[in-house]
């Protein structure tokens, strides 16, 4: 910036005033006013408009402009929400009608994807036991993420007694969820169904106990068997279609008899969970499959 040329200081006098100018613009634009009236004569302007500015008296805000302004309002705004302006970015976006059609093709391949899984048979591999929900029965409230997560806790204590003292475990879940020891007819009050078991057990195992429990899931029976060399194995028939009883455990399916079931690792032994009218089973305590399709076998004649 030249010191002598006041075509050059003039433009920069407001920004100068206004103290915006880096140190070196104002040292040249303060040497040049000191020897140019004319520039210290429009800076001089400068200052008494910016003092007149600041003395001018601020005009009272109407009591009444709250009530103006939303007179102007619009009176039945339509909220605008994270979908709706999706929804219009698609309609004017360049990138809608691809992005449309892409999102067509997923679901497409998804759908084929789930009909080949179900057609396969065999044993498929389904990921952790807590992806599967909990669906609710006849119109029952469905099973909160904090029911469900406590709910996998008490049933992972249980798995974890069972085996070692069956009838500490047994005496844990009837504490924890209202048990009720009952015969059959008794489960027909509490339920409104007959034990599956109550038509008998394949050879080599033998009915020790039946009870009703009110799980967060559902109100189920449970049933205790014994096999003939002594060890336990639980049946829970209950009405919710899908189970999360076994937290984040491996779980897959498999054909079992002539039924799909779930099958899930519980280290020593396995659970198995399959559908049996309407209604679905779940065995702890299995030793392998060929013993789920045993059981399956046989309560589906029963």
């Amino acid at each position: 910036m030249s010191t002598n040329d006041c075509k050059t200081v003039q433009p920069y006098l407001s920004a100068y005033h206004d103290g915006e100018l880096s140190a070196g613009q104002v040292a040249t634009v303060t040497q040049h006013v000191e020897s140019c009236e004319s520039c210290a004569a429009e800076l001089s302007a400068f200052k008494s408009l910016g003092s007149a500015f600041a003395q001018a008296p601020m005009p009272a805000k109407p009591s009444d402009l709250w009530q103006r302004i939303e007179r102007e309002l619009p009176t039945a705004a339509e909220p605008v929400t994270l979908s709706k302006r999706f929804s219009v970015w698609v309609r004017e976006s360049s990138y809608g009608a691809g992005l449309v059609s892409m999102a067509a093709s997923v679901l497409v391949l998804l759908g084929a994807g789930l009909w080949y899984g179900e057609e396969r048979g065999g044993v498929k591999e389904m990921g952790s036991g807590g992806a599967m929900a909990m669906h609710s029965h006849d119109g029952e409230e469905a099973m909160s993420a904090e029911h469900m997560v406590e709910f996998a806790g008490v049933m992972d204590d249980y798995l974890q007694k069972l085996p070692s003292d069956p009838d500490g475990a047994e005496q844990m879940l009837l504490t924890k969820y209202d048990g009720e020891k009952v015969d059959a007819d008794g489960a027909v009050k509490l339920v409104g169904y007959r034990p599956i078991v109550s038509s008998g057990l394949p050879q080599g195992y033998s009915l020790a106990s039946t009870s009703v429990l009110k799980m967060p899931c559902c109100t189920c029976v449970k049933a205790v068997c014994k096999r003939s060399d002594g060890s336990t194995l639980v049946l829970f028939e209950h009405d919710d279609e899908e189970t999360a009883w076994f937290g984040d455990r491996r779980q897959s399916m498999a054909m079992c008899g002539d039924k799909d079931c779930c099958l899930v690792d519980l280290d020593s032994s396995i659970a198995a969970t399959w559908k049996q009218g309407t209604r679905s089973v779940t065995a702890v305590g299995v030793r392998d499959q060929e013993e789920v399709a045993k059981l399956v076998t046989w309560l589906d004649k029963s």
